[in-house]
């Protein structure tokens, strides 16, 4: 009644009728509430109570105020999108100046200065990958970019995608092999963008897998959702990086591998996010790790619009 909210009645309804707790998504788990001109944000959860005899004596609703966290997020992603647009004219006057060098003056410098111009070349083009990463997250977070949102065969993703990355998976020796359920029922999504994820997914595990390793694309059903895994035998995530590895910058410290942004993880959780979907991993150290999203099954949503 305080907040009128008709989500948080719906749970505590399931929980007393079903004497189990809801299953919630991490976006679903959010209660926002405005209250004389005041924006406040809670984590909740819901917990049946029970007696030692397994009757059921009620439910426990769980509010954590999380309203600074979300202010300081949103801070940061503001942040990001302001300077990765003042970035982008800078960078383009720049790659213009680098690209007239190496087309008119690269045969008259000596050693020195062609090694100092491909190296600026190469800064430049890292420089470039940053910014886009940084305006492809700030547009997904502000919910300006596009869904083309339709069914699409979860098995065909993989398997799209695997096509994609086989080339690179026989340069370094590594078996890339799929797996899916029979007559998985399809997912509704935007194909080009949930076959990025899953890209980038893979990209990451070849990156940290040795020659000679293996690489598993799974789709698989789980209840009412799709299930997609990238699994790898490779160097595992340490433990204390698991719980962030979805966050901006965050890069596993300690590995010889060339480094990316950091910035792939957070927007492949801002894309399954976008679709209503969930994103989280499992590894153990040196022995692999198991990249896993889940989406809705599109019978499921046509069902309810039908309801």
């Amino acid at each position: 009644e305080s907040v009128k909210s008709e989500k948080l009645f719906d749970h505590l309804k399931a929980t007393m009728e079903g004497g189990k707790s809801p299953d919630l998504d991490e976006s679903g788990s959010i209660l926002t509430v405005k209250r004389k001109g005041r924006v406040s944000h809670y984590l909740f959860s819901v917990t049946p109570v029970s007696t030692g005899f397994g009757d059921l004596r009620g439910a426990a609703l769980l509010l954590r105020d999380i309203t600074k966290l979300k202010e300081l997020d949103q801070m940061k992603s503001d942040f990001i999108s302001t300077a990765s647009h003042e970035l982008r004219t800078p960078l383009t006057t720049i790659e213009m100046s680098v690209g007239l060098l190496m087309e008119k003056e690269y045969e008259n410098l000596d050693e020195k200065g062609k090694e100092l111009l491909n190296a600026a070349q190469e800064e430049l083009a890292r420089l470039k990958a940053l910014t886009d990463d940084l305006l492809d997250l700030s547009r997904i977070e502000s919910g300006k970019v596009l869904m083309n949102m339709e069914p699409v065969s979860a098995s065909e993703l993989i398997e799209k995608t695997a096509k994609i990355m086989q080339k690179q998976a026989d340069e370094r020796t590594i078996e890339l092999e799929t797996e899916a359920d029979a007559a998985l029922p399809p997912i509704k999504a935007d194909a080009n963008k949930i076959t990025w994820v899953i890209t980038n997914l893979v990209s990451n595990a070849l990156r940290y897998t040795e020659r000679g390793g293996h690489i598993k694309l799974l789709a698989k059903r789980s209840g009412n959702k799709i299930e997609i895994t990238v699994a790898d035998d490779g160097a595992g995530i340490p433990y204390e990086f698991q719980s962030k590895i979805f966050e901006k910058f965050v890069r596993v410290e300690g590995d010889n591998q060339p480094r990316g942004t950091g910035l792939g993880l957070a927007i492949c959780r801002e894309i399954v996010r976008a679709h209503g979907g969930t994103i989280w991993v499992e590894s153990v150290p040196g022995k692999g790790s198991a990249f896993t999203f889940s989406l809705q099954a599109a019978e499921n949503n046509e069902r309810r619009k039908e309801i």
